[in-house]
């Protein structure tokens, strides 16, 4: 159990499918694109990945994720959620989220 947690929710909080990660990475990137969404709050970041708002305060304090900081308000931008899904597996997180974007946007 986590400091600062009244219960153990570790078996309620299910790690993203290999397919959710790839719903989410589409979303990312797609309002990214069309210029609709570039960062996002830590309760969006929270449904995105499906974890706690704990976890993401823990992710933003050991450097996992970027945020953006003004005053008190943070926002997490897309490319940094963008790598963070892609990072689970894979060293070289830049070549990974460069092939993934050139393979999902290349024109023909």
């Amino acid at each position: 159990m986590r400091r600062g947690e009244l219960f153990d929710l570790t078996e309620l909080r299910t790690p993203l499918s290999s397919d959710q990660e790839k719903i989410a990475l589409c979303r990312i990137a797609e309002a990214a694109r069309l210029g609709s969404q570039f960062t996002y709050t830590i309760k969006e970041v929270c449904g995105i990945l499906g974890i706690s708002r704990d976890m993401v305060g823990h992710l933003i304090h050991t450097y996992r994720i970027d945020t953006l900081a003004i005053g008190t308000i943070y926002r997490i931008p897309w490319y940094s959620l963008a790598e963070y899904i892609l990072d689970k597996n894979h060293d070289d997180i830049e070549e990974v989220f460069y092939e993934y974007v050139r393979s999902r946007y290349r024109t023909a």
